[in-house]
């Protein structure tokens, strides 16, 4: 399943550091699935059950709480920042990692490495907004 993560509007159900890592577990992730069958070249939806571990993480700034929408979040790998992100994903080197909820909370953290996948199966619900 050819899938990204779209960080601004998916939904993040907890946020924890526990040292030296931080984990945040999305309860639906807004979603991108590339599709060729049809003709179109994507399609928009959610998934649920996504988890994000940031490895060996030192945590810049936060203001709680961090739950619910995420109104701007990106991920900076290899000097590349992204708003998008492939699941299943794995890269070890330095990263930096921003959320900003719509409830004016933020994280901003950078880390050694990132893991980002499904918690169980692998899922993705077509969006039926028109």
């Amino acid at each position: 399943m050819d899938i990204t993560i779209i960080l601004p509007d998916s939904e993040v159900a907890a946020v924890t550091l526990v040292d030296p890592d931080i984990y945040v577990r999305f309860s639906a992730g807004a979603m991108r699935k590339a599709s060729l069958a049809d003709g179109r070249k994507t399609i928009q939806g959610f998934s649920k059950g996504i988890f994000l571990e940031l490895r060996g993480a030192e945590l810049i700034r936060e203001e709680d709480p961090k739950i619910g929408r995420v109104s701007a979040g990106r991920l900076q790998v290899a000097g590349e920042w992204r708003k998008e992100i492939p699941i299943p994903f794995e890269f070890h080197g330095r990263v930096n990692f921003e959320l900003a909820f719509a409830n004016g909370a933020y994280l901003v953290a950078a880390g050694t490495g990132i893991c980002l996948r499904f918690e169980g199966e692998p899922n993705f619900e077509e969006s039926l907004a028109c």
